[in-house]
């Protein structure tokens, strides 16, 4: 069974992405996330251990995971208008975010029967789709409640 840094590595191998310290790194931070991330994020997560890392770049490796289909580049309709990323799995899924701290937990997708419904009643050909469900997570309300 392969471990993490060997995933990333075969990750970055198979889209022809030269390996770096860096990269490596970065990625790790998403994969160990398990939900939507911004460059920001990673930055401050990567900060004590890399130094020398700049938001520049990891800005630019992001876009780059994004081009090669490493990456998913999501638009969530938070206040701070900050674009989150997260990587590509074979699962499809959706997204509950909190309004008050930005958290975001990725969703199982319940609308397979709902799609099938529809392309029967339409004859469409259905590419893809996205829900966003806002609310308060556990954490604000206790929070808001002191």
């Amino acid at each position: 069974m392969k471990n993490r840094r060997e995933k990333i590595q075969e990750i970055l191998r198979n889209k022809e992405i030269r390996l770096t310290r860096q990269r490596e790194a970065i990625l790790e931070v998403i994969y160990e996330a398990e939900r939507p991330v911004t460059a920001t994020y990673i930055y401050s997560s990567l900060q004590e251990t890399n130094p020398s890392l700049k938001l520049s770049t990891v800005y630019r490796n992001m876009h780059l995971f994004v081009g090669k289909g490493i990456l998913r580049k999501l638009s969530l309709g938070i206040e701070n208008n900050e674009s989150y990323f997260e990587l590509i799995r074979d699962e499809h899924h959706h997204h509950l975010i909190c309004i008050h701290c930005n958290s975001v937990l990725p969703l199982d997708c319940p609308l397979g029967e709902f799609e099938e419904k529809i392309k029967e009643e339409t004859a469409y050909t259905l590419i893809d789709h996205s829900v966003k469900i806002f609310g308060i997570c556990p954490h604000c309300q206790k929070y808001s409640k002191a």
